[in-house]
């Protein structure tokens, strides 16, 4: 199974952008490509064709990839409302009550993962996963599905996304890296810095540094986009020319051991 991990410094960094950008361009190159997020957290959802809920980013992702939106490309959906809280497993309404029952879930829900995955899997030649919120919430780590239970299940590859925009990209990729998991650390095979505006020549130092010291590429410097206009057709085209004319396309082709 081919398949690549977009994993994130933080939560809002760009993840499911690249995700659906990435999916569109495999999509445009004549791959059978969809995404899968182990879990989101959020209370924006799509209804399926079978009805079931998913995550309303999910559904994006699947638009971009130009395959049916299901249940399995997102396995766990919380929808958060302090004491009445929504835990949706395969699409379906699994509990609803206190999120710190949580806990007690996580055999189920690691095997929905699993089995989502699999599913997924036997259906398509590429999977573009998506990580939730930043990499190295080691307050979580024991409870963390999204991110590293999902890079050991899969021993996907991953890229590390950052987000340039507030400033301190280069203190939030080094201390992420740092703070990663030790089993899924020898994933990490690349970093992306998100919505720049400026020189790019300018971060060079910086991308210097931070390769020398993981020993790890720099995989792209993404613009600030304001006129991105999405779920329309145009709309995906333009992420995926974006994603494709500012990233290293040779090193996903390693990765995922395909042409582009």
């Amino acid at each position: 199974m081919k398949s690549l991990m977009i994993v994130g410094t933080s939560s809002s960094c760009g993840k499911s952008f690249i995700t659906a950008a990435l999916l569109r361009m495999l999509r445009n190159k004549g791959y059978s490509a969809a995404p899968f997020k182990a879990q989101n957290i959020s209370s924006k959802s799509y209804m399926t064709h079978d009805n079931c809920e998913i995550a309303y980013s999910t559904y994006i992702q699947a638009l971009s990839a130009g395959v049916s939106p299901e249940a399995d490309m997102n396995p766990i959906l919380i929808k958060p409302a302090y004491d009445n809280t929504q835990f949706i497993i395969n699409g379906k309404l699994f509990y609803t009550g206190s999120y710190t029952k949580y806990g007690e879930f996580l055999t189920e829900i690691r095997a929905s993962i699993e089995g989502s995955f699999q599913r997924l899997a036997a259906k398509y030649d590429i999977l573009i996963i998506e990580g939730a919120g930043s990499t190295a919430e080691i307050n979580l780590a024991n409870q963390d599905v999204a991110n590293i239970f999902t890079a050991k299940m899969t021993n996907s590859p991953l890229l590390l996304v950052s987000d340039i925009h507030y400033g301190g990209v280069f203190a939030a990729i080094n201390g992420t890296i740092d703070l990663l998991d030790d089993q899924i650390k020898n994933q990490l095979k690349g970093f992306i810095i998100n919505r720049y505006q400026g020189i790019k020549e300018i971060l060079q130092p910086g991308i210097d540094f931070l390769e020398q010291k993981y020993v790890v590429p720099c995989a792209g410097v993404l613009p600030y986009q304001h006129d991105i206009a999405v779920p329309e057709e145009q709309g995906f085209d333009h992420m995926a020319e974006l994603f494709e004319s500012n990233m290293d396309t040779k090193l996903i082709s390693r990765l995922l051991d395909v042409s582009l």
